[in-house]
């Protein structure tokens, strides 16, 4: 049974509201770093914690939620505000890392893994 009832790449397009190159993307070119909103949109589409979805694009995401500056922010100049952003931005880029094999087949999401079942 497909996940979430999508039975290939231009149907998990299709649901997720998202072209098919960018699905294309997420799936084949873990050089090709996938935006939070098309990750999202994904995991929405295959009924999938976001968190996993991050992961085969090779982000450690550990929260799901928009980071929100405190008030004093307001104080800040422009200079400033794009030095802050630039920062968020660098420190965000060492949470990416090697993701897992990920293959996305006719009949649905499959996460191919390394690892050998126990016998």
């Amino acid at each position: 049974m497909a996940a979430a009832g999508i039975n290939s790449r231009n149907e998990l397009a299709d649901t997720a509201g998202i072209h098919a190159t960018t699905v294309s993307r997420l799936i084949d070119n873990p050089e090709h770093p996938s935006s939070l909103d098309t990750i999202r949109a994904v995991a929405e589409a295959l009924k999938l914690d976001v968190r996993d979805v991050a992961h085969w694009s090779g982000i450690a995401l550990e929260l799901d939620e928009p980071f929100v500056a405190p008030p004093e922010a307001a104080m800040l100049g422009r200079d400033q505000r794009k030095l802050v952003c630039d920062l968020i931005r660098a420190l965000a880029a060492t949470n990416r890392h090697p993701r897992p094999p990920l293959k996305i087949q006719t009949t649905g999401v499959m996460v191919l893994s390394t690892e050998t079942p126990n016998k």
